[in-house]
């Protein structure tokens, strides 16, 4: 997912929480991974990377009772109806985005409350979104690291593109008369210093030799 397509998707799902913000809250929940599933009090042993990997998954930890949270937004299954969520449709992205956006908007008009200056009760609402409550978000960290991410240049995951590698040499295996022979294509050596030279002894020595420049 590249910025432009996560901007866009929250200005048309969430439009009434900042994307920058949206953005930091997926970072530090799901990593941008819109299979993400976070189970309490245990883990997976790895991540979905298939909405039919993830809706199974989610189907067995129902069976089993457990207590998680699901999509880029990480909504817990405790706010899965009230938010028109189900199995089928938490791991939209859309959907997923628009229920985690509801939920912060919730916390921050309880915050505006207690809280006149808009940030400190953004932040409270942010420890609202993870605890239900304007203190544990503080007290574990998270609140921090939310803040963290919004401030960074890294928030949203960057567009893929491919790395050229060099391409190796695979010398041929010739004596040094058929190299020479061959303009030198292979590596020729220095040849001894003069121990009278000062240039030389600077190279040797990690100096910096004639008007070369060191980067």
């Amino acid at each position: 997912m590249t910025t432009q397509d996560f901007v866009a998707m929250a200005q048309q799902c969430a439009p009434a929480v900042a994307p920058q913000t949206l953005a930091a809250i997926v970072r530090i929940e799901s990593g941008f991974n819109p299979y993400a599933i976070g189970v309490v009090h245990g883990r997976l042993v790895r991540q979905p990377r298939r909405e039919d990997e993830a809706i199974a998954t989610v189907k067995a930890l129902q069976a089993a009772g457990w207590n998680y949270s699901a999509g880029l937004a990480q909504i817990n299954r405790e706010n899965w109806s009230r938010y028109g969520l189900t199995v089928g449709t938490v791991f939209d992205v859309c959907r997923n985005l628009s229920a985690g956006a509801a939920i912060l908007r919730a916390c921050f008009l309880r915050a505006r409350v207690i809280h006149v200056h808009p940030q400190e009760a953004l932040r409270a609402a942010l420890s609202c979104y993870v605890s239900g409550n304007f203190v544990t978000g503080f007290r574990v960290g998270y609140v921090r690291r939310i803040t963290e991410a919004a401030a960074s240049g890294d928030t949203f995951v960057p567009a893929l593109t491919s790395v050229a590698k060099p391409i190796p040499v695979i010398p041929d295996r010739v004596t040094g008369s058929r190299a020479e022979s061959r303009g030198r294509s292979t590596p020729v050596s220095p040849p001894p210093s003069n121990p009278n030279d000062d240039t030389a002894r600077s190279q040797n020595n990690g100096g910096v030799a004639g008007s070369a420049v060191i980067f």
